[in-house]
């Protein structure tokens, strides 16, 4: 390792690993001194005598302590190194990126989609409540992590972030624009105010990726690109997959050059997705399942889909390294000799639990593993007595 990833001494962190660095900063993995694992995000030295990055340090900081979601990363400390440069301590949270999965699978389906967008947008009408607008809503700020409650989308990086009542120094750019071209709203690259609305337009953008596997303007050089996104036709998800194109209209309104033709809020803009993706969706609906986790690599988890899809059973969440899969009523005998082959090299269970399944949307307590089946669970296969 040479002197320049050489990892930092910071009091009652033991610091081991790189695992992230980009243009402001690096962010190293380390262990507290209680066992728990955290993320720690350490400004760039050169960066330190930059007014407009110590302030979207502090931003970061200031927005991040300020939210208290389960889908927004957590912030537990902060401090100055001896060099001078600040860290702050955040959450640490195992597992791929939302643009790591689309660039492996290209294309998520429409059901997927809206699992992963619903917590998102929560999320951030949770940040609109307490006066922050992201301002950069992008797959590769998204980290599909799980705890004890089953998937959980976290969005991170909130070093953009506008403090709607904040009234001190502003952040600025070369010409005016904060965020990524390819996930800015039309009001970013005029350099204009910027509202809740202009999250809305990220989140269609997000939507638009999850749904087609590319960029909604992408494909062109950066100036192309922003003309388009500013006086150009609004992209269709189904002209580029085999989707109901009634998904177009809420996208395209999402991606409106105009805030004030976009969806209110975050959430306005899901609810009009899942009426037409998932339509009539309630609690009322829930009912007994039978559910399935698999645990293992890529082989296994295609076995796994091939097994439950042909014994009739939903997927509701499909992830790198897990997948979760329900149905009203399933015939063991017909599963459980595929499944043994499978648990050789995984880990699977087949439960009991509650669900609503909905035109392929899948919600409800067969979500949260842990509360029906072994934790922690082991290799090999596991089987509710109930279904025996």
């Amino acid at each position: 390792m040479s002197s320049a990833v050489q990892p930092p001494t910071i009091a009652r962190y033991r610091v081991d690993r790189l695992i992230g660095e980009g243009g402001f900063g690096q962010v190293w993995r380390a262990t507290r001194d209680d066992g728990s694992l955290v993320a720690i995000k350490i400004l760039h030295l050169e960066l330190i005598r930059s007014n407009d990055a110590l302030t979207r340090f502090e931003r970061e900081l200031e927005a991040t302590e300020r939210l208290d979601h389960r889908n927004v990363v957590r912030a537990y400390d902060h401090g100055t190194l001896d060099d001078g440069r600040p860290f702050m301590v955040l959450e640490y949270i195992e597992g791929p990126s939302l643009r790591d999965v689309i660039h492996e699978r290209g294309s998520l389906s429409p059901t997927e989609m809206l699992a992963i967008l619903e917590p998102l947008c929560k999320a951030l009408t949770s940040a609109h409540g307490v006066g922050l607008v992201h301002r950069d809503v992008k797959a590769s700020n998204v980290i599909l992590g799980h705890d004890a409650h089953g998937p959980r989308p976290v969005l991170l990086d909130f070093g953009l972030v506008k403090l709607l009542d904040h009234d001190g120094p502003g952040l600025t750019s070369s010409r005016s624009m904060l965020g990524t071209p390819a996930a800015m709203a039309p009001e970013q690259m005029k350099g204009q105010p910027v509202t809740s609305r202009t999250d809305v337009y990220a989140v269609g953008l997000l939507a638009f990726h999850m749904l087609t596997g590319a960029p909604a303007f992408g494909g062109t050089p950066g100036v192309v690109q922003s003309y388009l996104q500013v006086h150009g036709p609004r992209p269709r998800p189904s002209a580029k997959v085999d989707i109901d194109p009634a998904i177009d209209e809420p996208i395209i309104r999402a991606l409106s050059p105009d805030p004030q033709a976009r969806f209110t809020s975050p959430m306005e803009l899901y609810e009009a997705l899942r009426n037409i993706i998932a339509p009539n969706a309630s609690a009322s609906d829930e009912q007994d399942v039978v559910a399935l986790y698999v645990e293992g690599g890529a082989v296994e988890l295609a076995l796994a889909t091939t097994i439950a899809t042909s014994a009739g059973m939903t997927i509701a969440m499909a992830a790198p390294d897990s997948l979760i899969a329900v149905a009203t009523k399933v015939d063991l005998s017909a599963i459980r000799t595929r499944l043994e082959e499978i648990a050789r090299t995984a880990k699977v269970a087949l439960g009991a639990s509650r669900a609503t399944i909905c035109g392929g949307v899948v919600d409800g307590p067969a979500l949260d593993v842990e509360a029906w089946a072994p934790y922690p669970l082991s290799s090999g296969l596991w089987i509710t007595p109930a279904l025996l």
